[in-house]
């Protein structure tokens, strides 16, 4: 077996992937790394989401969609977190290969009073994050976003409300109250597409990074390489290229 500081032959005799310890070692920290900023990324869309309350508005289409919203965002939650476990793994793995390599150096060239370098397991999240429940969006329940009047006005029955809201509006012309009716808001719906549409920003960086991190140690003249890397990265985060 070549020495530490010897890079290895790839399998295929051409080129050269360079596995030494150090590197590997290197490696699993960068990876480790990408698991806050995920994490952190998952939570802030949570976060962001909470401002938004009732978007989907009132009846019963509208509440099929919301159900629908929840059921799908809940799952996405938890395929995020699933994800972030993989990468965990990920780093975990680098650092005991490069162990492995080292004792089966030492084990292969025996010298007197040589041991073997060995580095612990980087700090990586090993559980399942405990995220919340995406914000349910359909109107009419207590979500802790509503304001003292939109709270109030979801407590009214709903036929005495589909009458309120056209006085308060033509006849006694109190805006505000007006517009606080169980129509979806279109606002806010746009606004909760931007969240999704910024974590999924946050899925691509902590891909490129992973795969930045993972490219250190491959020979990028070997297509194949590149190519796993980018499947590896793809199946973590369900397609993102």
């Amino acid at each position: 077996m070549a020495g530490p500081s010897s890079p290895a032959q790839s399998p295929g005799g051409s080129g050269t992937i360079d596995v030494k310890p150090s590197d590997l070692w290197s490696v699993s920290g960068r990876v480790a790394a990408q698991q806050d900023f995920l994490l952190r990324g998952a939570k802030t869309l949570l976060e962001e989401l909470s401002k938004y309350p009732d978007a989907g508005g009132a009846g019963t289409e509208a509440e099929k969609f919301a159900q629908a919203y929840k059921k799908i965002g809940n799952r996405w939650l938890e395929v995020w977190g699933r994800s972030l476990l993989s990468v965990g793994g990920v780093a975990v793995g680098f650092t005991e290969t490069a162990n492995a390599y080292t004792r089966a150096d030492v084990a292969a060239h025996p010298k007197p009073g040589k041991t073997a370098e060995q580095r612990p397991r980087p700090a990586v999240i090993d559980t399942a994050p405990n995220f919340d429940s995406v914000p349910d969006i359909k109107w009419g329940d207590d979500d802790g976003g509503d304001d003292i009047l939109r709270g109030l006005m979801e407590g009214i029955p709903e036929i005495v409300r589909d009458v309120l809201q056209p006085l308060c509006k033509n006849v006694f012309r109190i805006g505000r109250v007006a517009d606080v009716h169980p129509f979806p808001q279109q606002h806010y719906l746009n606004s909760l597409c931007h969240n999704w549409m910024n974590v999924s920003i946050t899925a691509s960086l902590g891909a490129d990074q992973l795969t930045q991190a993972v490219g250190a140690i491959t020979n990028h003249q070997q297509a194949e390489w590149e190519a796993a890397m980018r499947t590896f990265c793809s199946a973590l985060w369900g397609g993102t290229a």
